[in-house]
C-alpha cells in the first residue's frame, strides 16, 4: 500500500514538475509582436529574447536538479572535514574491511562514492576543509541527491563558523542535518578510563549544537558522539597490517569485540539509520519535495527580481519619454508662434516699404521698369531676412528637440547605472540599450517632420511675394492712368488709392500664408501625435511581455501548491484542499483532514497553520472585503503570501470566483475611507 502511494506521488511530482518547466518554455513566447513598423517590432523581439535567455538559464538548472531527483533509494550523505572519519564511519556501519579508509593524508576520499545498507544507499563525499574546489562538482553532486546528512566532526573540537558557511552553502537548506562528533584516537587504556564523553566533549557539543542550530536552522535535528575507529574494529574484516594491530590492541584493552563495539556507541548511528530507514518514504517524499521547492522558490525570486527591475525601468521610462515628447510638442508650438509672428513682422514691414516705393514713384513719376526693379529688390530683400529669420527659429526648435533626446539618453544612462539589477538572470542593460535605439529612432521622425514643414512653410510665405509685385504693378497702371489722365487730380488722392489698395492685397496674401502656416503646423502637430501613438504602442507591448510574466508567475505557483496538496496527502493519507510551504521563512499551511495529523517538525518548519477548513482560516485572520479585493490587517509576511497563493489557486481552479486579489491594510487605515 506504501509502494502505491510513493509511486503515485512521484508520478504527480513529475507531472507538475514538468509543468513547471514548460511554463519557464513559456517565456520563450511572451508577446505576440504586432507593430506595424519593422525596425520598432525587430526591436521588441530582441527585448523579449533578452527575457527569455534568462529564463532559459533558469530551467537549465531546474532541468537539472530533476534529473538528480531519486525515488528509490534512502541516499545518506557523510559530509564534513578531511580526516574527520566519514569513510572510517561508514566501513564500520557497512563491516567493511577498511578499503575506504585514509592513512592520514589530507583529501584521501576524493570522489563521491557510494556504498549500500540494506535499503540506504550511503554516500561518501570529499572533505569539505581541504581542497575541495577540485571536487566541488562530487561534493554538490552528493548533497543534491541527499535526503538526510551526516556531518562528521573530526579531531574532538566543535567546527569553525566558517565552515558550517561552507556547508549550508553546498546544503541550501534541502535536508536534514545531523552532526556527528567523532572522537579520533587509536585503543588505548586511558580512553576507557575516561569514557567516550568528558566534559570537554560535552561543552564541544554544546556549541556544536548551537551553531548548528543557529546557521542551518530547523534543518538541524541532533548531535551523536562516536568512536568510529572502534567501531570498526569491533565490527569490521581489516585487510591492512596497521589495522589489524589496532583490532588486537582494542582485544586486549576491551575485553572483547563486543565490548568494544558498546563503548563506541555505534549501535545508536545504526539505531538512527534504522528509524530514518523505517520512514524512509516519507523522508524521500519531504526531502525531494523540499529540494524542488527550494530551486523553485530561488527561481520564482530570480524572475521576480528581474521583473522587478523590468518594471521599475518601464515605468521610468515611460515617464520620461512622455516628458521628452511633450516637451518637444511644446518646442513645435512654440515655433508656430514665432513663425506666425514673423510673418505678421516681415510682411507688414514689406506691404510698408512697398507703399513707400508706390509714393515714389508717384511723387517721381517713375516707370513701369523702375517699379519693378525697386519692388524686387524689396522682394528679395524680405526673402533673404526672412529666410535668416526662420533658419534661426528652426535651429532653436532642432536644438530644442536634440536637447530633450540627449537629456533622455543621460537619464535612461543613470537609470541602468543605478538600477541595482546587475546580478540579475534578466539583462536589463541590454533591454534598455534596445529601447534607447527605439526612442531615438521615433524621436529622430519627429525632428525629420520639423525639417520637412519648414519648406512648405517657405513656399507659403516667398511664393505669395511674387503675386503681391504682380498686383501692385497691375494697381499702378490703374492708378497711372487715373492720375496722369487727369493732371488735376492731387497726388494725396493717388496715394491715398495707392495705400488703401496695396494694404487690401497685402493682408489678404498674409491671411492666406498665416492660415497656410497654421495648417501645416497642425499636420505637423498631428504627425507628432500619430508618432506619439507609436511610441505607446512599442511601450504598450513592451508592458505585455510583464503581463506575461505575471501569469506565467502564477503558474508557477499553482504548480507549487499542487504538488505540496499531493505531498501532503501521501504523507498524512488524509484529504488536502490547500497546502503551501515556504522554505525561506520556514512555514506552511495546510488546509483539509491532513491539518488534524501534520506537525510542525515532521515537515521540518518552524511553524506550520493548520485548518480543517477555509472558513476556519477565514475566522482566524478575518479579512475585510471592497471592490473584488480582500484586505489583511495581519502584518505577518507569511500570512500574507499564503492567502495570496489561496486566493490565487482558487482563480485558476474556480472560474466563476469573484476575488481579484489580496492586498496589504495599511495600520490604522479604515476601507471606508478609500
Amino acid at each position: 500500500m506504501a509502494e502505491t502511494a510513493k509511486v503515485s506521488y512521484s508520478d504527480i511530482f513529475y507531472e507538475e514538475a514538468q509543468n513547471v518547466l514548460q511554463t519557464l518554455e513559456e517565456f520563450h513566447q511572451l508577446s505576440s509582436i504586432e507593430l506595424e513598423n519593422e525596425q520598432l517590432r525587430d526591436m521588441l523581439y530582441e527585448i523579449n529574447g533578452d527575457i527569455a535567455h534568462g529564463i532559459n538559464k533558469i530551467k537549465q538548472n531546474l532541468n537539472y536538479l530533476m534529473r538528480n531527483v531519486e525515488w528509490e533509494t534512502f541516499n545518506l550523505s557523510f559530509f564534513g572535514e578531511t580526516n574527520a572519519g566519514k569513510s572510517t564511519l561508514i566501513e564500520a556501519l557497512q563491516r567493511g574491511n577498511g578499503r575506504l579508509i585514509g592513512d592520514g593524508s589530507k583529501d584521501y576520499t576524493k570522489s563521491l562514492t557510494n556504498k549500500t545498507l540494506k535499503n540506504v544507499n550511503l554516500l561518501d563525499m570529499p572533505g569539505i576543509e581541504g581542497n575541495e574546489r577540485k571536487y566541488i562538482s562530487e561534493i554538490k553532486k552528493g548533497v543534491e541527491k541527499s535526503h538526510v546528512v551526516f556531518y562528521v566532526i573530526g579531531t574532538n573540537k566543535e567546527p569553525e563558523e566558517q565552515t558550517l558557511r561552507k556547508i549550508k552553502s553546498y546544503l541550501k537548506d534541502q535536508a536534514k542535518v545531523y552532526s556527528i562528533i567523532n572522537v579520533r584516537s587509536k585503543p588505548n587504556p586511558y580512553i576507557l578510563k575516561k569514557g567516550l564523553t568528558d566534559n570537554s566533549l560535552k561543552l564541544i557539543e554544546e556549541r556544536t549544537k548551537e551553531k548548528f542550530s543557529e546557521i542551518l536552522g530547523d534543518h538541524y535535528v541532533d548531535n551523536l558522539i562516536v568512536h568510529a575507529h572502534l567501531g570498526f574494529l569491533s565490527v569490521g574484516s581489516p585487510l591492512r597490517d596497521d589495522l589489524k594491530r589496532d583490532q588486537e590492541k582494542m582485544k586486549t584493552i576491551f575485553g572483547s569485540p563486543t565490548n568494544a563495539y558498546e563503548f563506541s556507541n555505534l549501535s545508536k548511528i545504526e539505531g538512527l539509520i534504522e528509524h530514518l530507514s523505517e520512514s524512509s518514504i516519507k523522508e524521500i517524499a519531504i526531502s525531494n519535495t523540499y529540494k524542488f521547492f527550494s530551486c523553485l522558490e530561488e527561481v520564482t525570486s530570480r524572475i521576480l527580481k528581474g521583473k522587478k527591475g523590468f518594471d521599475e525601468t518601464i515605468k521610468s521610462l515611460k515617464f520620461q519619454i512622455k516628458e521628452c515628447l511633450d516637451s518637444s510638442r511644446d518646442a513645435v508650438r512654440s515655433c508656430q508662434n514665432n513663425v506666425l509672428n514673423l510673418i505678421d513682422i516681415k510682411v507688414d514691414k514689406m506691404q510698408s516699404n512697398m507703399q513707400k516705393i508706390i509714393y515714389d514713384g508717384i511723387d517721381n513719376q517713375w516707370g513701369e521698369t523702375r517699379i519693378k526693379s525697386e519692388l524686387h529688390s524689396e522682394k528679395a530683400r524680405f526673402e533673404e531676412e526672412t529666410k535668416d529669420s526662420l533658419d534661426k527659429i528652426i535651429k532653436e526648435l532642432t536644438e530644442d528637440i536634440q536637447s530633450n533626446m540627449i537629456q533622455l539618453q543621460r537619464r535612461m544612462d543613470l537609470e541602468f547605472k543605478f538600477s541595482g539589477y546587475k546580478n540579475s538572470d534578466f539583462n536589463i542593460s541590454n533591454i534598455i540599450s534596445k529601447m534607447q535605439i527605439g526612442m531615438k529612432y521615433v524621436l529622430g521622425q519627429i525632428l525629420d517632420l520639423g525639417f520637412s514643414v519648414i519648406g512648405i512653410i517657405v513656399a507659403f510665405v516667398f511664393n505669395p511675394v511674387l503675386g503681391i509685385i504682380t498686383g501692385v504693378i497691375s494697381l499702378m497702371k490703374k492708378i497711372w492712368e487715373w492720375f496722369f489722365g487727369d493732371p488735376n487730380k492731387r497726388k494725396r488722392e493717388a496715394k491715398s488709392m495707392a495705400y488703401d489698395e496695396i494694404r487690401n492685397l497685402v493682408q489678404k496674401i498674409k491671411k492666406e500664408a498665416r492660415a497656410n502656416t497654421d495648417k501645416e503646423f497642425k499636420n505637423l502637430d498631428r504627425s507628432i501625435q500619430n508618432t506619439l501613438l507609436t511610441v505607446d504602442h512599442f511601450i504598450r507591448e513592451v508592458e505585455k511581455l510583464s503581463f506575461s510574466m505575471n501569469d506565467r508567475i502564477s503558474d508557477l505557483a499553482h504548480s507549487k501548491v499542487e504538488i505540496g496538496k499531493s505531498m501532503v496527502a501521501n504523507i498524512e493519507e488524509r484529504s488536502v484542499e490547500f497546502a503551501y510551504f515556504d522554505l525561506k521563512l520556514a512555514q506552511g499551511m495546510i488546509i483539509g483532514e491532513a491539518a488534524t495529523s501534520a506537525t510542525t517538525r515532521s515537515y521540518r518548519l518552524n511553524k506550520l497553520d493548520r485548518y480543517p477548513n477555509v472558513g476556519v482560516l477565514m475566522v482566524n485572520i478575518y479579512p475585510d472585503q471592497k471592490e473584488g479585493y480582500f484586505y489583511l490587517k495581519s502584518p505577518q509576511e507569511f500570512t500574507y503570501r499564503a492567502f495570496s497563493n489561496l486566493i490565487d489557486y482558487y482563480k485558476k481552479t474556480d472560474e466563476s470566483f469573484a476575488i481579484k486579489g489580496v492586498r496589504r491594510m495599511k495600520n490604522g487605515e479604515n476601507l471606508s475611507n478609500r
